[in-house]
């Protein structure tokens, strides 16, 4: 009967929520409730059990008042955090720096909070001593452990986390969702009951609380929606009830048939609320018969990256393929052109150096038909550059580089008409790493800048934009990574520098779709313009932590929620794609589209990235489409640092002292060779793949000898067998050290 009364109170903030979202008030009570109950049951049992113990320290009198001023010093305490929490979420974006700040100052704060308790119960006790009644005190000490919570959670109850676009909300809700259940019952867990009352509540606890949970359990299965409308809201109880959902979630598509749950077939994997509908074949593949069976839909909700009205289904957000500027797919049957590419011509250069596409196009039409028309004239000789940096995105989750997922369609479609670098590596996995070189030509640790970790680049760098600047191009960026900024000298050179980061934080709620509208404004900006342009978009999406978006869905678990972010960036991607393509420069824009970095997800252990230099974390995909080039592939390594002097070759600017070799003449097909090899670096880690072959070696100081690898990428691209130590292997293994060390060397 407790936890019922307890799960009840902690049950009105996802009441409010609920209704929010589109359900009644009193549903989301009663399943808030149902949900809780169990859980504060549970608690108060221990409590009970802790009790017996804590009775013997605190004597036999004292546990009920010492239980009271626990929960007073909890009622004061959570302000304190939550405003400390929310100070370091508006002033600082590195969670690492924020969670210690937290920590330090949290006990601090903590501390303070027992201090100011300590006067509250004094000054109770001092009125208690002149005759106050008790119970006035005991309304005034719930008042002053509970209003807080209350007043924090507010702001929390006017929003859903679905219909704001901030996940980030349903964990604050969660958080004082649970706080406010902690305090109830820390409060109720000393109240006595008495003989007369505790008797009734022995008799009737048990059979209302079933009745409750089975009242809950018959409103759900009747009404799925109310489902929906509880984890939109978010918090505790959302959280609690999600889980019991994805339990029945049989055939691992990421959703389950009961709790609120949509899918109407647990048997496949294809059929699930949201899945992509086939028209016409008589199977309800988006479970939409069962999501509104009996009543009507909950409204749309506006998710982060949608616009409104736009389609939620996988299906119907990939735009065509012509959209983007690829050639529409040809007609069952038919024999499409072929283009031949004259791999023996050099690439030819512009009066101002620019490279100028080699291409011999020819059509091959069916005896007896007649042929298509002759391709167009070469592009004009100083393009548009585009460069588009997707944020740790690893090639091989992506469906341009055969992936069984269909991940990027809009990658695909680019490299359809581009050149797809089959094997290309950034510089490190680590993000100052990898980025860095984008800007000033340079490694990070050639360049010139600052020595803190997260490093401001200085002024003596010759930027990329600046050199495309004074070859006569208007140059823009588009950053959506806090450290990407003009603070840390990335506008420098740069005409225009837009940030996306302080509408959405980038780590928390997507970002993508800020920063597609502010490029594709940048470009019909400079769109009547006589002079090229340079745009630098940087889309940090796929970057941890992940979202889920409307209409994508890859199922359950870690792997499938990177793959959606992947996804997500891809259909933003898309937008930018299509925008260029209905442009009046479509035919004279170069597109490079690259990963900076990959991502681990447990292959050899670590998660995420920053620290290993395996396959994982550096094969990143590398696409460039220049105006009039054939497509084609190019099998041989390649690295990241190749990309600025790509960028400044294209547009014919001045390229002395910048790292790496343009890929321009590959990109044309005037080139197929294999190059020489390609390097990577963390702070501990080193490598060096040069063809088949990869070095990794793992800097040990404490043990004063590093541990070296050695891996066929031809026959275990998995990386999975070492072959340092097999003496077929002995001069590949001496020769790439001498290579690494000789790249390391202070004078390189």
């Amino acid at each position: 009967m407790l936890g019922l009364g307890v799960a009840s109170l902690s049950a009105v903030p996802t009441a409010l929520r609920t209704a929010r979202a589109g359900a009644s008030f009193l549903d989301g009570l009663l399943v808030g409730t149902a949900v809780l109950l169990p859980l504060v049951t549970l608690a108060l049992i221990l409590s009970r059990a802790a009790g017996r113990g804590f009775r013997g320290i605190v004597g036999a009198g004292g546990e009920r008042l010492a239980v009271l001023r626990v929960a007073l010093w909890i009622g004061v305490a959570f302000p304190v955090l939550a405003a400390l929490a929310a100070l370091l979420k508006a002033t600082t974006h590195h969670r690492g720096l924020a969670g210690a700040t937290f920590g330090v100052l949290g006990l601090a704060g903590v501390a303070a909070a027992a201090l100011v308790t300590q006067r509250l119960v004094a000054l109770g006790d001092r009125l208690a001593a002149r005759g106050v009644r008790p119970w006035l005190l005991a309304v005034a000490g719930t008042a002053i452990g509970v209003v807080p919570l209350v007043a924090a959670f507010a702001p929390l109850a006017a929003h859903a986390a679905s219909t704001t676009g901030d996940p980030g909300a349903a964990v604050r809700a969660a958080i004082v969702d649970g706080a406010i259940a902690l305090v109830a019952t820390a409060l109720v867990s000393s109240v006595d009951l008495g003989a007369a009352v505790g008797r009734v509540a022995g008799i009737a606890g048990v059979p209302l609380a079933a009745l409750v949970l089975m009242t809950a359990t018959a409103r759900i299965e009747s009404f799925p929606p109310l489902g929906q409308a509880v984890r939109a809201g978010g918090g505790l109880a959302a959280t609690l009830f999600s889980a019991l959902e994805q339990w029945t979630d049989r055939d691992g598509d990421g959703m389950g048939s009961h709790f609120g749950g949509l899918d109407c077939d647990e048997g496949d994997p294809t059929r699930y609320h949201g899945a992509p509908e086939t028209p016409g074949d008589g199977i309800d593949q988006d479970c939409s018969d069962v999501a509104h069976e009996g009543a009507a839909p909950l409204p749309a909700r506006a998710v982060a990256g949608s616009p409104a009205g736009a389609q939620t289904t996988a299906a119907a957000a990939a735009p065509p393929a012509a959209a983007s500027g690829a050639p529409p797919a040809a007609p069952a049957g038919a024999t499409t052109a072929a283009h031949v590419r004259a791999a023996s011509t050099p690439a030819a250069r512009d009066e101002g150096g620019a490279v100028v596409p080699a291409v011999l196009t020819k059509t091959i039409a069916p005896a007896g038909t007649t042929p298509a028309s002759p391709a167009p004239a070469a592009a004009p000789a100083r393009p548009d550059v585009l460069l588009v940096t997707l944020d740790t995105v690893r090639a091989d989750h992506t469906s341009a580089y055969g992936y069984g997922r269909d991940t990027s369609p809009r990658l695909a479609e680019l490299a359809a008409r581009g050149v797809l670098f089959e094997r290309a590596y950034a510089v490190s996995s680590e993000t100052q790493r990898a980025i860095s070189p984008l800007v000033t030509g340079r490694r990070l640790n050639r360049a010139a800048r600052d020595r803190r970790e997260w490093p401001t680049l200085l002024p003596e760098n010759d930027t990329l934009a600046e050199r495309m600047k004074r070859a006569g191009y208007l140059t823009a960026a588009v950053s959506s990574f806090t450290w990407i900024s003009q603070e840390r000298g990335f506008d420098q050179g740069f005409d225009r520098f837009e940030t996306v980061y302080g509408d959405a934080h980038p780590e928390r709620e997507a970002t993508g779709h800020l920063a597609v509208e502010k490029a594709i404004a940048l470009l019909e900006g400079y769109a009547q313009r006589t002079q090229p342009i340079f745009l630098w978009l940087h889309l940090f999406d796929a970057h941890e932590r992940y979202l889920a978006h409307p209409g994508i869905r890859f199922g359950a678990g870690r792997t499938a929620a990177y793959d959606g972010e992947i996804a997500y960036v891809d259909r933003q991607l898309g937008a930018l794609l299509d925008a260029v393509a209905r442009g009046p420069r479509a035919g004279r824009t170069a597109i490079i589209v690259h990963g900076s970095q990959g991502e681990g997800l447990g292959e050899h252990g670590p998660v995420g990235h920053g620290v290993e230099l395996y396959e994982e974390a550096i094969r990143v995909p590398l696409v460039i489409a220049l105006p009039g080039a054939a497509p084609g592939r190019y099998p041989h390594p390649v690295s990241t640092v190749d990309i600025a002097p790509t960028v400044l070759d294209v547009g014919g600017a001045e390229a002395t002292a910048v790292e790496g070799a343009s890929l321009a003449a590959i990109a044309t097909g005037a080139e197929r060779a294999p190059r020489g090899p390609v390097f990577a670096r963390t702070a501990r880690r080193a490598a060096v793949i040069d063809g088949q072959l990869k070095l990794l070696v793992i800097e040990r100081k404490r043990k004063r000898q590093d541990r070296v690898l050695l891996f066929d990428l031809g026959s275990d691209p998995r990386e999975t067998r070492d072959l340092s130590g097999e003496r077929r292997f002995e001069a590949d293994l001496g020769r790439l050290r001498e290579k690494l060390s000789a790249f390391e060397s202070p004078s390189q």
